[in-house]
């Protein structure tokens, strides 16, 4: 299967300065031991650069939080066609955000996590992060970045998904990505009744195809770590007789199912390689082997490339190979990143 190299995500640091409940990296508050170092992560990008040309984005933690962020920003939007920064957005002001888009950074994404102070506020662990994250958009904003607002959709503002994208618009924002919650991290330790069930996860991603139809002209929208969103774009243009691209462009090229190890990859602040931050499989190291190397050899990634690999109702689905299922949520489930999604309800019709 082509396994061409489309988008990067890189925790560049544990550090924030917040305290989110369903953070995939369980910040922290001071710098862990063992980071990259500046000249390693360079180096580790000119490896990167190497292998392909795809999205670097540039994570954490909240990686403005690095001393030398700005150091490792420039070097790699000197060699990536495109980067983005993923930030929470409360350390940016009009001087940074001018930073920000002089090193050449093209995408910024921010999170949302309610469409008030009280439901962010709550989520994310700091009062006053809500309106900090806003004035950090609008000086991003200001200053000509692209914009992107991330939400994380769970049971505490699934009811508020409407007035986050009504905000989302008036703020004009470019793109509006919702996150569906994988369980891993800080966010394995939310409670059941925070977790969106399986059916309400497909109402939602109904509703968020048909606003993406109703605001093309306005904004990207997709939804992230559900893919089986890119089943029901092809149910919902089917019945409704319309065509529908499944491959974007630019910032808005992962418009598929599952990538993880086939087209994307996660690496970690102290440099471990991973099918995706939320798939807890550690396949190499760049401080021990190449990241090439690591990315064409390793033997799980060569599995989540074959589609054929898939078990249970995933293996059998005529979707597999648009959907391919959350391989997080498979691995958290079972302990099998190969086994069958448990947060689809789609079930292969007999004919």
């Amino acid at each position: 299967m082509k396994n061409d190299l489309r988008l990067v995500f890189w925790e560049l640091t544990a550090r924030c300065n917040l305290t989110c409940k369903h953070c995939r990296a369980e910040a922290m508050t001071e710098v862990m031991q063992g980071e990259l170092t500046t000249e390693e992560i360079i180096s580790t990008a000119k490896d990167i650069r190497a292998v392909g040309d795809p999205i670097m984005i540039l994570t954490g933690g909240e990686p403005l939080s690095r001393p030398d962020f700005f150091t490792i920003a420039k070097e790699c939007c000197g060699m990536f066609t495109r980067v983005a920064l993923a930030t929470n957005g409360t350390l940016v002001d009009d001087a940074i955000a001018k930073k920000i888009v002089d090193t050449g950074i093209q995408r910024v994404s921010v999170s949302l996590d309610g469409s008030n102070a009280k439901t962010h506020d709550e989520f994310r662990g700091l009062t006053g992060s809500f309106d900090a994250t806003l004035r950090g958009f609008d000086a991003l904003r200001k200053a000509g970045a692209s914009m992107q607002i991330n939400v994380t959709v769970a049971t505490h503002n699934v009811h508020e998904l409407p007035d986050i994208l009504k905000l989302a618009i008036e703020r004009k924002a470019d793109a509006f990505h919702v996150f569906v919650l994988v369980p891993v991290g800080c966010g394995a330790e939310l409670s059941d009744d925070m977790r969106l069930a399986p059916a309400k996860t497909e109402e939602v991603l109904r509703w968020l195809f048909d606003r993406s139809q109703e605001l093309k002209a306005k904004m990207h929208i997709k939804a992230t770590c559900a893919p089986q969103y890119y089943r029901i774009m092809r149910e919902v243009a089917r019945d409704q007789k319309i065509e529908v691209r499944t491959e974007g462009h630019g910032m808005q090229a992962m418009t598929r199912g599952c990538l993880a190890g086939s087209a994307v990859c996660f690496l970690s602040r102290i440099g471990d390689v991973q099918p995706c931050g939320y798939l807890p499989i550690i396949v190499g190291n760049v401080r021990k082997r190449k990241f090439g190397e690591i990315w064409k050899n390793s033997e799980e990634f060569k599995k989540l490339r074959d589609p054929a690999e898939l078990k249970g109702k995933c293996h059998s689905c005529g979707y597999r190979v648009v959907c391919a299922g959350c391989r997080a949520r498979a691995y958290a489930a079972t302990s099998d990143f190969l086994s069958a999604d448990p947060d689809c309800t789609y079930v292969q019709k007999e004919h």
